[in-house]
């Protein structure tokens, strides 16, 4: 049975596909509006990855909601691994691609275009303590970090130790994944280089590591990265960090803590390098996390939000430090230089800008974590509700004394909203004894250009659904932490 996707465009007037069907095989109708359902199922069992069951297939023009192949409409609130800043398919960001698509699609990593020099020019002005020098991929984050130490081990020779934090998520290459939050029984092969990092508590003040109390603890959590530097069994290079952690649980890291930490790092002579993939570009309320805090790292990441939905990643560092850049042999990729994600990059800052996404973020984010906030008076499974901007995490938890993470209740929630058309995800999990938890963290990141009407529909989608996994009996709880299991292939 074939299933096709046709759709009105609720502001073009467009129909996805046009109204001629059957396309003939091999034409790009045919290959971007209709598919069967015996080649999706076929897809799935040759898929050497999971895929999930929905089958996206357009999304509204710099909004934040997304079709399915069959036409059902969904508010996107993970703007697509947080990546969708200024919505699906921008109409600018099109129009820049499908400009430099006429001139040219690929060119050799050591080859300039216009774009991309462009793109270097526009990116050392743009943060805190600039200018800097910078180093494009289309990658993505993990290749910029892995950049990023590469460069601080150049830089200081000899060097070849990273600090991270607990909790972290940096990528999944074998060394971003060493770098990375560690999965036992999900991640079956070890991770290359894990002689070459050292791991510190993140200050997850929720659950502070030193179990004080953040308004009185004096940053105590700072000792222990002076221990962890202290108590290396070599020289220290680099530490890296993301400002605010995303796929750990929406954590930020409270005032003053990384203005401590650069003065250690400075007084170690370590790089300090911050990982703002899902940060920058107006999320926060702010450009970057290094502007949001006032703190400007050595090292800065950049990725997801800074190409407009096209592929790439960005290593800054300080030009003042006067660093050594890479030889050709250390850093180049075939395809690195790819001139329609750095236009796409461009179009894709100018629209932050002239729309004034950042300011944006701010203001509707604070009217967004108020009424989650006068909702968790009324559900208890809430536990915590941390912000800023659009970098929304809801905490839920069996109950507030013990702060047990809700993880069934929040596979539940997330299953819920999607069969009433809102997408959001959770945090990633620690596997403990072999059980799942700590995926108990709601993330509500859309695109920032979603609409008021939008977010309250989201707002009410989160109340409703809230309340009714706070109802969950025990029997399904272990249903659902067993269908969990089964999925993450724990054994």
């Amino acid at each position: 049975m074939s299933t096709s996707a046709t759709l009105a465009g609720e502001k073009t007037g467009e129909t996805f596909p046009p109204s001629a069907l059957p396309h003939p095989q091999g034409t790009p109708a045919h290959w971007l509006d209709q598919i069967t359902d015996d080649e999706i199922a076929t897809a799935r069992q040759l898929s050497l990855t999971p895929l999930k069951s929905t089958v996206l297939h357009h999304g509204e023009p710099g909004g934040a909601t997304v079709y399915d192949h069959k036409g059902r409409a969904y508010i996107d609130c993970t703007a697509q691994a947080w990546t969708l800043n200024i919505g699906y398919c921008h109409p600018d960001v099109i129009a820049a691609v499908e400009a430099q698509m006429r001139r040219l699609t690929h060119v050799r990593y050591a080859y300039s275009t216009i774009p991309r020099l462009k793109l270097i020019n526009r990116l050392a002005t743009m943060f805190p303590d600039g200018p800097y020098q910078v180093c494009l991929n289309v990658q993505g984050g993990g290749a910029a970090n892995e950049a990023a130490m590469k460069l601080a081990m150049i830089n200081k020779p000899g060097a070849d130790l990273f600090l991270v934090a607990s909790h972290g998520y940096h990528g999944a290459s074998l060394a971003t994944l060493t770098a990375s939050q560690y999965f036992p029984l999900v991640t079956r092969f070890p991770s290359f280089g894990r002689a070459h990092f050292a791991r510190f508590a993140y200050p997850y003040c929720y659950r502070c590591p030193l179990t004080k109390e953040p308004h009185t603890c004096g940053l105590a959590c700072l000792g222990l990265v002076e221990q962890a530097i202290r108590s290396a069994h070599g020289a220290v290079a680099g530490l890296l960090i993301e400002p605010m952690q995303g796929a750990g649980g929406q954590v930020p890291t409270p005032p003053g803590y990384l203005a401590g930490l650069k003065d250690l790092c400075q007084q170690y002579g370590i790089f300090l390098i911050f990982d703002e993939c899902q940060t920058a570009f107006g999320r926060i309320g702010a450009m970057s996390a290094a502007e949001y805090y006032g703190v400007a790292p050595d090292m800065l990441v950049l990725s997801k939000a800074l190409g407009g939905g096209f592929p790439i990643g960005a290593l800054l560092a300080r030009a003042d430090l006067g660093l050594k850049g890479f030889t050709p042999a250390e850093e180049h990729t075939t395809f690195g230089s790819a001139p329609l994600s750095f236009v796409a990059a461009l179009a894709n800052i100018a629209v932050i800008e002239r729309e004034g996404l950042c300011e944006r973020a701010r203001t509707m984010g604070e009217k967004v974590t108020a009424r989650l906030r006068q909702l968790q008076e009324e559900v208890e499974i809430i536990g915590d509700v941390r912000c800023p901007g659009l970098f929304i995490g809801v905490e839920l938890v069996e109950d507030r004394e013990s702060k047990t993470p809700a993880t069934e209740r929040a596979a539940a929630f997330v299953e819920l909203a999607k069969q009433a058309g809102v997408i959001f995800d959770v945090s990633m999990p620690e596997i403990v004894q072999g059980r799942l938890t700590m995926r108990n963290v709601i993330k509500i990141k859309p695109p920032l250009t979603i609409t008021d009407a939008e977010m309250e529909r989201v707002l009410e989608t989160f109340a409703s659904c809230v309340r009714q996994v706070a109802q969950i009996p025990e029997a399904m709880k272990q249903d659902i932490m067993r269908q969990m299991t089964n999925e993450a292939n724990i054994t």
